[in-house]
């Protein structure tokens, strides 16, 4: 069978725009970003480059919801692959006996074989719901554009920001308030840190339902959207700047 080569004639007006913008996005030439480095106490810690092509990239809505629609589905799958309580029994799992109700002829009646069968009271019931897993696949390319996107949005909003470390003096909870506190217009706010999270940090932030820490490893587009003011440290912009440039394996 041939195969028909498209055309560009072929295309709608409205396909070949998206075609040029795409081409034009291939061929952007992504421009670093220097942003001060602070810390707790706002003290000045000096400056760091971001990359352009991490932290800089066009703001793209529709990537950002096929990301966030994975996420979700993917976290109701359990352990086991499925998830839920909702069950309904099939013929081979509902109570009853597996005798022939009645003979095949002679009564008049409809011909049955079992009583387990979903048109008797106590049946089976046919096409019910079973726990399952509702994951899609979602290609890893879309997945990471999806991530420099929610990262790239929050640094033109102004909302991330880079701490020379997460070290704090006490496990005290207080502190970190007094933190989020001095910060400007900082509701819901999302550490990341590089490696293992400081036991300190972990046991000040357990009880603050607007304070939420995690490993640069599990930064996710979901979690970024979920928070108004993002905290990295400088650990964690290299790993995920490292994670974002090493190759796709296929």
């Amino acid at each position: 069978m041939e195969r028909k080569n498209l055309e560009m004639g072929d295309l709608t007006e409205e396909r070949r725009k998206q075609i040029k913008n795409l081409e034009k996005d291939d061929l952007r030439q992504y421009q670093d970003l220097v942003i001060p480095v602070t810390n707790f106490h706002n003290e000045d810690k000096g400056f760091m480059v971001l990359a352009g092509d991490v932290f800089d990239v066009p703001i793209r809505k529709d990537i950002v919801h096929r990301v966030v629609l994975w996420q979700l589905a993917k976290r109701q799958q359990g352990v086991d692959g499925s998830q839920g309580t909702h069950s309904t029994k099939t013929i081979s799992e509902v109570s009853g006996t597996g005798r022939k109700p009645y003979p095949q002829k002679g009564t008049g009646r409809a011909r049955h074989g079992t009583l387990r069968g979903p048109q008797f009271r106590g049946g089976a019931t046919k096409h019910g719901p079973k726990p399952r897993s509702h994951a899609f696949k979602l290609n890893k390319k879309v997945r990471r554009l999806g991530l420099k996107i929610a990262l790239s949005a929050r640094i033109a909003e102004g909302k991330l920001l880079v701490f020379d470390d997460l070290d704090i003096p006490s496990h005290k909870t207080k502190n970190v308030v007094n933190y989020v506190q001095e910060m400007e217009n900082a509701k819901k706010l999302l550490l990341v840190d590089g490696g293992p999270i400081n036991e300190k940090l972990k046991l000040a932030t357990q009880n603050l339902y607007y304070v939420n820490v995690l490993p640069s490893i599990g930064l996710n587009v979901y979690s970024i959207l979920l928070h108004d003011t993002l905290v990295m440290s400088r650990d964690a912009v290299n790993r995920i700047v490292t994670r974002m440039h090493t190759p796709i394996n296929r």
